[in-house]
């Protein structure tokens, strides 16, 4: 459907051309005179070949380069100064080599990289908040490499994470459906992992739901993914683990762009340039657009139900007139201002703008989102002599939502036909303005005795409302449409929390890492304002926790290791379970101030073994308590409506394993796949003991294989092949398991120019994502179907 696109899409253009003149225009020449530049080629140890993709990074002033097909890369416009690089590629060992950068000169750092592992060959900054190769880790991490991405047949960064199958997403795209998104790993649902992007919080203030459109495909350079609870690091919400998006730095006179097409209208631009100010101080510019290629998700088909106590299979309801493809606009904009007067301390501000504007599949359900958001940050000194970064952030984002209700008749509506869903008419409008403002301080240091010891602090506040107006939906009739009920509801929250961790290795082959952290969080000015009951507070309340964690790793041999810990967790009710107040005719959804937090009890153990240079093995085994989790709970069902309230009654217990294999049987070719099986089931708050259910929305089993060929000829090419067992809906509903492949090709040009396909949903495979209703009356929607992308990248480094 077709969707109006606002004055922001042509703002961000408008800050592209700028950007763009702003790199031809700045005085680059003074600032050449006061920098250096340092180039090399990266190449194997064995077999003496260029590596493409090897990222060469540098921590302050920050620059990341991915070397081409012939194994070269520049960082440009360093400060003179004694810089450390540290050089990764997939499948070989992490190097950290040292040089010196005088102003106006060009150094040369050629390095060659021996094999390592296939499946920790990055280095990680998410497990322990400091740099450390992933093969030292006592715990379960997965990294998306500037490689995955860069050949990955995904359209956004939700889609990157289906590559790893300990990740729980929904069976759809968010480029489908409505704005709020949801994530979980280890069987704890939505809104209990932390998302993160450049270390700064992406869940929202008001019911810590994720925009993933707020992160850019093309402006990533990893993706670090920690499985288990991280508590002990990062504080509330870290119960199932840690998503970390981080971003490629732009060095001045890098320029990147991608301009790509597809199936169903798909349109899709990025472009983003370093730019040089004046000295020291220099910026990088990003803009993202991106619209079309909905569908129509709603479509005819069976589905299992329970009928007279018998399960069987009934059809579904055939889509009608108000059911319409779904539509969206994406629009991001972001100026990032650095400062690096040395290779010691750097500084930066950034600014960004986003909008998601989307039609949810019929004509009258729509939701947008606005955000407007600064972060600011510093870094001075070093890992040795002791590293300080400090971060600020403040976003306000606004939200609406309009729902709509199918009229129960086609005779009711203004043409009669005995096709069912022919006219709708609105149901509720919501505005949901948040706040979300907070900062953070780390320093870390190696110390005598320890590899290193990390102490942090940060503090985060939220404030937001859930603004309702309900319509009456009786229609046709005198009080169609009109408003029948307006309700606000709100409050504030307030964390703040403390820790420390410290690293040791008391004898060659283990390492022990120990972190523990206290929190506290403060609820207050919890109201809500109801037309019909009138105006309500709440109380203010305060809680702590104290979040352990000890993780150790044993080096047995010299390509076999073990890992295990023990964690406890914890997550504080957010503002819509405390304070939101809905009511619709057939429910009524009453607040709870009173909502205790959550908490988890985790262990694990795993093991990493590479018996030869060519194929790496590593699993995690898993056991996560979750106790004191807040559901909806039904109160009563009086006149067919059903009153319910978010309460603690419910105990969960969560147990799987993940396992991943990567060959590499020549060098041009590189094979992994991944499974993770995953048994959530409740144990407390339950009919009948001995038949304990699984919780909804825990997909399980989960498989996923990828090949990928890279030939400088020839170019890369990925396919990836996902399964996904039997899944529920959040009211329990049955959806059934499914198998996709997607596609991916990239070949350059011409030096700097590269062309891409990707085909996603190689079968055109029709597999559910969603199931409403009930009996003969369920509604049931598909996911997305066969997709072909094309298109252009420039990247200048």
């Amino acid at each position: 459907m077709p969707i109006a696109v606002p004055a922001l899409a042509v703002s961000t253009r408008a800050l592209g051309r700028a950007a763009l003149l702003a790199l031809l225009a700045a005085p680059a020449a003074a600032h050449a005179q006061r920098t250096g530049t340092l180039r090399g080629t990266v190449t194997a140890a064995t077999e003496k070949s260029p590596l493409a993709g090897a990222r060469v990074a540098i921590v302050t002033p920050e620059r990341v380069a991915i070397t081409g097909p012939a194994g070269r890369y520049a960082l440009r416009n360093l400060p003179a100064g004694h810089y450390e690089v540290l050089i990764t590629a997939l499948g070989r060992a992490p190097q950290r080599r040292e040089i010196d950068v005088a102003a106006g000169d060009t150094a040369t750092l050629d390095v060659a990289l021996a094999d390592g592992s296939l499946l920790l060959s990055s280095v990680v900054t998410t497990a322990t908040r400091t740099p450390l190769e992933a093969s030292r880790v006592a715990t379960t991490v997965n990294v998306l490499t500037p490689e995955h991405v860069r050949t990955s047949p995904a359209r956004e960064s939700q889609d990157l994470l289906r590559e790893i199958p300990g990740v729980e997403l929904p069976r759809t795209s968010s480029l489908v459906g409505g704005t709020a998104q949801i994530v979980s790993i280890r069987g704890v649902d939505e809104g209990r992992t932390a998302v993160l992007f450049d270390g700064i919080p992406v869940n929202d203030a008001w019911g810590e739901w994720i925009e993933w459109g707020r992160v850019p495909k093309g402006m990533l350079d990893r993706v670090e993914v920690v499985s288990g609870g991280t508590s002990s690091l990062y504080g509330n919400g870290a119960m199932g683990g840690v998503i970390s998006f981080f971003s490629r730095p732009l060095a001045p006179g890098a320029v990147t762009a991608t301009v790509e097409g597809g199936s169903r209208d798909a349109r899709h631009v990025y472009a983003a340039a370093g730019v040089p100010i004046w000295g020291a101080l220099t910026a990088n510019v990003s803009a993202d657009y991106q619209d079309g290629g909905g569908y129509r998700l709603v479509g005819a088909g069976t589905t299992r139900a329970t009928i007279a106590g018998r399960d069987t299979m009934v059809s579904t309801v055939a889509p009608g007139l108000v059911d319409v493809a779904s539509g969206v606009v994406q629009r991001n904009a972001y100026l990032r201002l650095n400062y690096a007067p040395s290779a010691r301390w750097s500084a930066f501000a950034t600014g960004h703008l986003f909008g998601d504007t989307r039609g949810t599949g019929t004509p009258l359900s729509r939701q947008t989102r606005e955000l407007q958001h600064v972060d600011l940050g510093v870094d001075y000194g070093t890992a040795a002599t002791g590293r300080l970064s400090v971060r600020a952030w403040d976003g306000r984002q606004d939200e609406h939502q309009r729902s709509a209700t199918v009229r129960a008749s086609s005779a009711t509506c203004a043409t009669a036909s005995t096709i069912a869903r022919q006219c709708e008419d609105s149901s509720v409008v919501a505005d949901i303005p948040s706040h979300d403002w907070g900062a953070s301080a780390l320093w870390t240091r190696a110390v005598p005795g320890l590899e290193s010891i990390t102490i942090g602090g940060d503090y985060r506040h939220y404030s937001g409302n859930y603004d309702e107006v309900d319509f009456n939906t009786s229609c046709p009739g005198a009080s169609c449409g009109r408003i029948t009920r307006t309700i606000l509801s709100g409050g504030e929250q307030a964390l703040s929390g403390a820790f420390v961790q410290a690293i040791a290795a008391p004898v060659a082959p283990l390492r022990v890492e120990l972190s523990a952290r206290v929190d506290r969080w403060d609820n207050t000015n919890g109201r809500s304002a109801d037309a019909t009951a009138g105006v309500t507070s709440y109380p203010d309340s305060s809680a702590v926790a104290f979040s352990p964690r000890v993780g150790a790793r044993w080096q047995l041999l010299r390509g076999l290791a073990v890992h295990g810990a023990y964690y406890q967790a914890f997550r504080a009710p957010n503002l819509a379970e405390l304070y939101r107040k809905q009511i619709t005719p057939t429910q009524v959804t009453l607040p709870n101030p009173y909502l205790k937090a959550e908490r988890a009890l985790g262990r694990e153990v795993g093991l990493e073994w590479q018996p030869a240079a060519w194929v790496d093995v590593k699993g995690t085994w898993y056991v996560a308590d979750y106790r004191d989790f807040n559901v909806p709970t039904t109160l009563s069902t009086t006149g067919g409506v059903t009153t319910r309230q978010r309460r603690n009654v419910t105990r969960t217990r969560s147990q799987g394993a993940e396992a991943y294999v990567a060959l590499r049987p020549i060098e041009a070719l590189f094979l992994s796949a991944g499974v993770s099986y995953d048994d959530a089931r409740q144990q407390s708050n339950i009919a009948d003991p001995a038949h304990k259910p699984h919780v909804n929305r825990v997909p399980s089993p989960r498989q996923t294989l990828r090949a990928t060929y890279t030939s400088p000829l020839l170019g890369a090419y990925t396919a990836i092949w996902r399964h996904e067992g039997h899944t529920t809906t959040l009211q329990g509903a049955w959806l059934d398991p499914f198998t996709v492949v997607d596609l991916h090709g990239r070949r350059e040009v011409i030096p700097g120019v590269s062309a891409f396909a990707a085909l996603e949903n190689v079968g055109d495979t029709r597999y559910q994502v969603n199931l409403t209703g009930a009996g003969t009356s369920a509604l049931m929607s598909y996911g997305m179907p066969r997709t072909l992308r094309v298109g252009l990248t420039l990247d200048r480094q």
